[in-house]
């Protein structure tokens, strides 16, 4: 795969079902892409790329002016690259403009990616629709398969499972790979399938592991009991750490979670950052006994963990969990014992209002116990416990709400080692217009290595900054993808914004209008 077809392609923060098969996808077979890098000259003479790019450069650049449609688009992408000349994405979106303008198709696609990153100019998903529209309607599999996938987000256009099938599969029966597997997933859920698809097709309806089409807690799984490791995998490769990715084999197909002590503590170091896979994968090995101790109240611990980051998985397992035998006899032994990680399990159980999954087992307790509970934990210097319980002040729920206490709670907890509550004070600290500029900016520093160590809650407020121009310059492609990154890992409070930013911008036209139920 060439370099441009790597940068357009992971620049738009694609469904996990695309990125999976672009990983290896070749797009030697696209109408789209080729190799920018003329022709080498004859063995004999070898000479300067340098001289050979400006020479180049200087026959693109007149045909260019002249008004030749290839050469623009490749004078644009040559610019958007920095191949032979200095990047320019404005100069690129200018060039590769002019050859959409002119119905080129090529141009008119890649025009489409311009839009939708905001390279030189403004964000606008809108005009990437239709461009993207323009370039499927003329049979281009890659804009099929995208517009396919406009049509499960409801941010654009309005959900449409029907029409999204029906581009994808153009897009899959015309060989396109990427297409290919993102089809297998909506027959596998019965998505916009026609209803006279074949009995093999429609016999792939309940798989024991599914591909997230989308946005994750539209996967409809967020209740499943039977998510598997792999697409506990699946969903940790969205945002691993280098060091993550290897600690898991992430390198490698993989169906099963297998981890060595390395792995462990590359797992717990992504946790702490804040990951909701790195949470919901160690709740998974404590309650299954993998390579650590088996553990129920720990696996308890880590799956309310990573629902507090915003976990679609965790919830269905965690249900499982506390409706095996046994599970209510042994937490409430560990309470009884004043096991600070009982204590907390219980507390942010009911603070969660999952205690109902308890109620079956006679087990329930007043908010005021639970909060005696938590209370009693913070005192055992239990971290988790004291983030939590600065929740509770923040809120107001249990107690008077005192965001000053809630504040202090964390800083607290920041002085032991604690990054969630570092990064919820940052997040807070970005948002505050009195707090001093020095303070704001060193907030925002927290929030983007946190985002690179794998935090969802950084990735919501680094998002949040660029929507608003808070610390940082208002760049809404950049709020766009790390919010939509977030969305994808779970997150609906950055749909909610992605939602905000698309409504904002909403053209007038009816194929645009989202109605309030879609």
């Amino acid at each position: 795969m060439n370099r441009f077809c790597r940068l357009m392609l992971w620049s738009w923060v694609l469904p996990w079902s695309l990125v999976s098969t672009l990983i290896a996808q070749s797009q030697s077979d696209s109408p789209i892409y080729k190799n920018y890098r003329p022709q080498g000259p004859s063995t004999l003479i070898r000479r300067s790329d340098i001289n050979y790019n400006m020479l180049q450069l200087f026959i693109l650049e007149r045909k260019a002016n002249a008004g030749e449609l290839e050469a623009q688009h490749e004078l644009g992408l040559r610019y958007l690259l920095g191949e032979g000349v200095m990047a320019d994405t404005a100069k690129g979106a200018h060039w590769i403009g002019k050859a959409a303008d002119r119905g080129y198709s090529e141009a008119q696609y890649n025009m489409a990616i311009v839009w939708f990153n905001g390279w030189g100019g403004e964000w606008n998903p809108f005009k990437t629709f239709d461009l993207l529209l323009t370039c499927a309607e003329k049979g281009m599999p890659e804009s099929q398969h995208l517009l396919g996938m406009f049509y499960t987000e409801n941010l654009v256009v309005p959900r449409n499972w029907e029409e999204g099938y029906r581009w994808v599969k153009k897009a899959a029966d015309a060989g396109y790979a990427p297409s290919r597997e993102t089809l297998k997933d909506f027959e596998a859920r019965g998505l916009g399938v026609p209803k006279d698809t074949t009995k093999a097709a429609a016999q792939k309806t309940k798989p024991q592991s599914r591909l997230a089409l989308g946005f994750v807690f539209q996967d409809g799984e967020s209740d499943t009991t039977s998510t598997s490791d792999k697409t506990l995998l699946q969903d940790a490769l969205r945002e691993a750490t280098p060091q993550l990715r290897q600690a898991l084999g992430l390198q490698k197909s993989t169906e099963k979670i297998d981890l060595d002590s390395s792995g462990v503590k590359a797992l717990r170091d992504a946790a702490e950052e804040g990951s909701p896979e790195a949470l919901t994968i160690l709740g998974r090995n404590y309650e299954r006994g993998t390579v650590v101790q088996k553990d129920i109240v720990l696996a308890t611990v880590y799956y309310l963990r990573a629902i507090r980051m915003s976990s679609n998985r965790a919830p269905g397992l965690l249900s499982q969990l506390v409706q095996e035998p046994m599970y209510l006899d042994r937490l409430k032994a560990r309470v009884e014992k004043k096991d600070p990680e009982a204590l907390y399990a219980y507390a942010t159980l009911s603070a969660l209002r999952l205690d109902y999954l308890l109620s079956k087992t006679q087990f329930p307790i007043s908010d005021q116990k639970a909060l005696e509970f938590l209370q009693t934990a913070v005192a055992a210097n239990h971290l988790q416990s004291r983030v939590e319980l600065g929740l509770c002040y923040y809120s107001g729920r249990w107690v008077q709400e005192n965001r000053q206490r809630a504040i202090e709670l964390w800083k607290e907890a920041v002085a032991l080692g604690n990054k969630e509550a570092q990064v919820r004070i940052a997040a807070l600290t970005v948002q505050d217009s009195t707090a001093d500029e020095y303070s704001r900016i060193a907030a925002l520093a927290v929030l983007e290595k946190a985002v690179q160590g794998g935090s969802l809650l950084a990735q919501v407020a680094l998002g949040y900054c660029y929507e608003t121009g808070n610390v940082v310059q208002r760049r809404w492609a950049e709020a766009a993808k790390q919010y939509r990154n977030a969305a994808q890992r779970g997150s609906k409070d950055a749909y909610a914004a992605l939602q905000r930013m698309h409504d904002s911008l909403r053209p007038n036209l009816l194929r645009f209008q989202i109605g309030e139920f879609q």
